[in-house]
């Protein structure tokens, strides 16, 4: 994370002897293979520690799930937040704070007193109290642990190196799930964990995977580095062990790219060569050795690629660019980091990964039980390649790839050509890097369905449901016009189109609460302005069903509150994500600590009238964690201060909508709806 460190002049005059062929022995820097525990040693990672870190220092601290393939650094990055001096960097009052870190890599047998037991002793270690090491190892003992810290003002961070080792383990049932998810919930307790994919995806059963437990991680997604970041780990150790290699760094980026595996591996090659050899390079010596070691992981990455991405690496391969209808597939590449794109043009992250592009798939290396648990290893019996989702011609199926309109969290919409129904359409895509990911296959799909169930002017409507080449695709209406928050960027809008848009969006999520849908991510991203000015409320990627009350009226009454029940609904949405977008989220659902129900849609809508009429916010912070707490705890700006001809009536709704106990906010969206009618009479 550390910027490159600066060398004295002793290690300066090493460095000029060395490149002038005065041969001087140099420590190489870059040996280590295993976790780096020495956070001097620790380069890169800027943004996910911040991000790490603003989760953690909530007022209550929230939970992480650092995802990434092997040998991207989940280790070093435990260690490195757990150090008592980085803490102290980025946490107000760190010494409240008990952090302790369990590692997992060895213990695939663990038994439940075992776990008790570690986490005893490793706490009693981090503040100094033998006693908590001869607790008792059950649930009860955790507790009674909790209560103490509470009285004494402290909280408890747990970091968990490769927790898959729980998730696959047959010893942790559904009530161990539960208990950590009720601790978190009562008690200023929050977990890291790391593991090589999402935490429900690597469950030994489907109860587990469905467990409430796993919504309150946000994922932190490990990828390769910045080329920033890639520069500051070539120059910053060499430059201090007397020997730059700066000088070097393009040419070790082409063999390494910007992965910080490879980077190391790069870096100790050139610094190995450069040394013994006076400052004299051989580049061919300097890639010979740098394959020798780095072979085995690059066969490791392209034997478990999924059949659409090493079409995509051999077809750029083979002609040196990207095909229209693959452009999908490389920005998800793009952005795991196997294409970089610099002044020359779009390159594979290392040019000698094609040493290893277009061998036969094989597991070529003895893999860790986390691997195998891991990764989607496929069988050694010959599979024949599918055919591509887009078609060379950009067809799925009879629909005409016209172009992309964008890409979320879980998928690319394009915009097509019904050739049947002679028709414009949107087709939703799920995102290639979840095509072998059956789970998010299934939540996918489950969306589609839900969404279907609505019927309303004012909501896109879901057409149909495909597949092809085993990735599920959606069918819907084709929406022509701008989104809200486009319109928004030439400024407020005049006080009828807001109510016009409130009354249509407000009447949008009535209809799908009637049905027992919660939409959670509503935004003025997410709401549609036809020419005509008709409302359209898009993109359920993060609805989550409701159990609808006993005594559902036939009406258009909705005013009973719709919870949803933990124990009766699988999650639907992206595994792992804080649910919707930070500064449109009500308070429960930013900090987590209450059920969302439709209540929370109520709040969303609010915010997106306040946007509306002032052209502003009202909760903004300059980071993620003090918008968070903007929303929990600060009462926004008067819409009068921004907008003097705002009407009272109008403002006096918005703020209702905006209050931060659900309970004080209209009981529906029904009623939202009848109120902007109101306004319209009088206004």
């Amino acid at each position: 994370m550390d910027s490159p460190r600066a060398f004295n002049l002793a290690g300066s005059q090493r460095s000029a002897n060395a490149l002038n062929g005065n041969h001087v022995a140099n420590q190489n820097p870059y040996l280590n293979r295993v976790a780096i525990k020495d956070p001097s040693q620790f380069y890169g990672r800027t943004r996910e520690v911040a991000k790490i870190f603003s989760r953690i220092g909530a007022s209550r601290p929230q939970s992480i799930s650092v995802v990434g393939e092997r040998r991207i650094g989940k280790s070093s990055l435990l260690h490195f937040i757990n150090n008592p001096e980085i803490r102290g960097r980025f946490l107000d009052k760190h010494s409240s704070y008990a952090f302790t870190l369990i590692d997992l890599q060895q213990k695939r047998k663990l038994t439940l007193k075992e776990f008790f037991r570690e986490l005893f002793t490793n706490v009693a270690r981090e503040i100094g109290d033998e006693s908590i090491a001869r607790l008792e190892p059950k649930f009860d003992s955790v507790g009674k642990l909790l209560e103490r810290f509470h009285r004494e003002g402290r909280k408890l961070i747990v970091l968990f190196d490769e927790f898959d080792a729980i998730t696959a383990n047959r010893v942790f049932d559904l009530e161990f799930y539960s208990f950590l998810r009720s601790i978190a919930n009562n008690h200023d307790v929050a977990y890291v964990t790391s593991s090589a994919r999402d935490l429900q995806e690597l469950c030994r059963t489907q109860l587990i995977a469905d467990s409430p437990f796993f919504n309150i991680f946000t994922n932190v997604f490990l990828r390769a580095f910045s080329r920033q970041e890639a520069l500051e780990l070539i120059s910053g150790p060499s430059a201090a062990a007397g020997l730059p290699l700066e000088p070097y760094a393009r040419r070790i980026m082409e063999i390494a790219g910007h992965h910080p595996y490879f980077l190391q591996i790069a870096c100790s090659a050139y610094f190995d060569h450069l040394s013994d050899s006076g400052g004299k390079l051989a580049r061919d010596e300097v890639e010979a050795v740098f394959l020798d070691e780095a072979k085995g992981q690059l066969r490791f990455i392209w034997d478990h690629m999924s059949e659409s991405s090493r079409r995509c690496i051999l077809a750029f391969s083979q002609q040196g660019q990207i095909e229209k209808e693959q452009k999908h597939i490389y920005a998800d590449l793009k952005r795991a980091g196997y294409f970089i794109e610099d002044d020359r043009g779009p390159r594979l992250f290392s040019s000698l990964f094609e040493t290893v592009v277009g061998r036969a798939p094989a597991l070529t290396t003895e893999l860790r039980e986390t691997d195998l648990a891991a990764m989607a290893i496929r069988t050694e019996k010959a599979r024949l390649l599918e055919p591509p989702l887009i078609e060379p011609k950009g067809h799925i199926g009879r629909f005409k790839i016209r172009r992309s309109l964008g890409s979320g969290g879980m998928g690319e919409i394009f915009e097509a050509y019904d050739s049947e129904l002679r028709r414009p359409v949107a087709i939703k895509v799920l995102a290639m890097r979840y095509v072998e990911d059956q789970a998010m296959k299934r939540r996918f799909l489950r969306e589609a369905r839900m969404a279907s169930k609505l019927n309303h002017q004012n909501i896109a409507t879901i057409y149909e449901i495909g597949e092809a080449a085993g990735n599920p695709y959606i069918v819907m209406e084709y929406v022509e016009g701008d989104t809200l928050s486009a319109r928004l960027a030439n400024g407020p809008l005049d006080i009828q189109t807001v109510i016009s848009i409130g009354r249509q969006a407000a009447d949008a999520l009535a209809e799908a609460h009637e049905h027992g849908v919660i939409h959670r991510d509503i935004k003025s991203g997410n709401i549609m302005i036809t020419a005509r000015g008709k409302v359209k409320v898009l993109d359920f990627g993060l609805a989550k069903p409701v159990r609808l009350p006993e005594r559902a009226s036939a009406s258009r009454s909705r005013n009973a509150a719709l919870s949803a029940s933990d124990s009766s609904h699988e999650k639907l949405t992206e595994p792992g994500v804080l649910m919707g977008t930070v500064s449109y989220m009500s308070p429960e659902q930013a900090s987590g600590s209450d059920e969302v129900t439709h209540l929370s849609d109520i709040f969303s809508l609010g915010i997106v009238l306040y946007e509306t009429v002032t052209g502003k916010l009202p909760f903004q912070g300059e980071t993620y964690f003090q918008t968070i707490e903007a929303i929990t705890k600060r009462a926004p700006h008067s819409i009068k201060k921004h907008r003097k001809d705002a009407p009272p009536g109008l403002v006096s709704l918005i703020e209702r909508m905006m209050k931060k106990s659900a309970a004080q906010r209209f009981n529906s969206a029904s009623e939202v709806e009848r109120k902007l009618a109101e306004l319209t009479i009088t206004t």
